[in-house]
């Protein structure tokens, strides 16, 4: 058991890591035994098996952030990365929902933390291709869910192919709620898995408003397929400030951005 122990806190401490290292783009072996108040042994450990999952690139005395376009990062360390940030974007979205919507959502997880804050909604009915939004949403009884079905990718426990795809297009909803590995406003959102993109923009196409969810840790990220262009979004929905020229290309684009209240002069 105590084994066990310390490869949940060893995990714990490797997502924040990479939250930190999304953020600073670099870290010392100094700064982080100091931070998680641990070793430094303990701190190289864990970068050299982050290392071999390709998550970062090691330096002398320290770390920084991988950033190959072809790189997808796993389910699991998506979910550690800036948790607090995503669960603001959650509640903002949530907010946008009325009872009796019908909902697509997609399989990252900014729409994970979205479902987290619709479980008070009554008469929805969300249709996703994510095992994990399934799963968070069925003890919900006011909450009717429809899975796409589909070839099950086991990294991401979403639902892609043409099964998958064919699902989607046979349904309508009145909202999408959608995220992706990169964002641009001269690029636009960008992905690193054909499959997923298909079905985010599959999803927008049938819905009536599309709500883009970008956490600041996707700002200039670029993957090699284009999910979506500014002009297909009506809500953008972030947890800071963009970078400096970015807000008038997405305003101008009749697109509606959403900040959190601690944010001075944003909506």
């Amino acid at each position: 058991m105590r084994k066990a122990g310390r490869n949940v806190f060893a995990i714990e401490r490797r997502n924040n890591l990479l939250s930190i290292l999304h953020d600073k783009k670099s870290i010392t072996v100094q700064e982080a035994a100091a931070m998680f108040n641990v070793t430094e042994e303990t701190i190289r450990r864990d970068l050299r098996a982050m290392e071999e999952q390709n998550l970062l690139i090691r330096t002398h005395g320290g770390a920084v952030l991988a950033d190959d376009i072809n790189m997808e990062v796993s389910l699991e360390v998506r979910e550690g990365i800036n948790i607090r940030g995503k669960d603001l974007i959650g509640r903002m979205a949530a907010d946008l929902v009325k009872d009796g919507d019908t909902l697509f959502m997609d399989a990252s997880t900014s729409s994970l933390y979205v479902a987290k804050h619709l479980k008070e909604k009554k008469a929805l009915t969300v249709i996703t291709n994510a095992m994990r939004i399934l799963l968070e949403l069925a003890p919900c009884e006011e909450i009717r869910l429809i899975s796409s079905g589909g070839y099950l990718r086991k990294k991401s426990l979403s639902y892609v192919g043409k099964a998958a795809e064919i699902a989607i297009s046979s349904y309508h909803a009145d909202k999408v709620f959608f995220s992706c590995k990169g964002f641009s406003p001269k690029l636009g959102a960008t992905d690193s898995h054909e499959q997923e993109s298909s079905i985010r923009r599959l999803m927008i196409q049938h819905s009536e408003e599309a709500i883009f969810l970008c956490d600041h840790t996707k700002y200039d990220k670029v993957g090699y397929t284009t999910t979506a262009q500014i002009e297909d979004m009506d809500y953008f929905i972030t947890d800071k400030e963009l970078p400096d020229g970015w807000e008038d290309p997405i305003l101008n684009k009749q697109v509606r951005l959403i900040y959190p209240d601690s944010i001075k002069g944003k909506d």
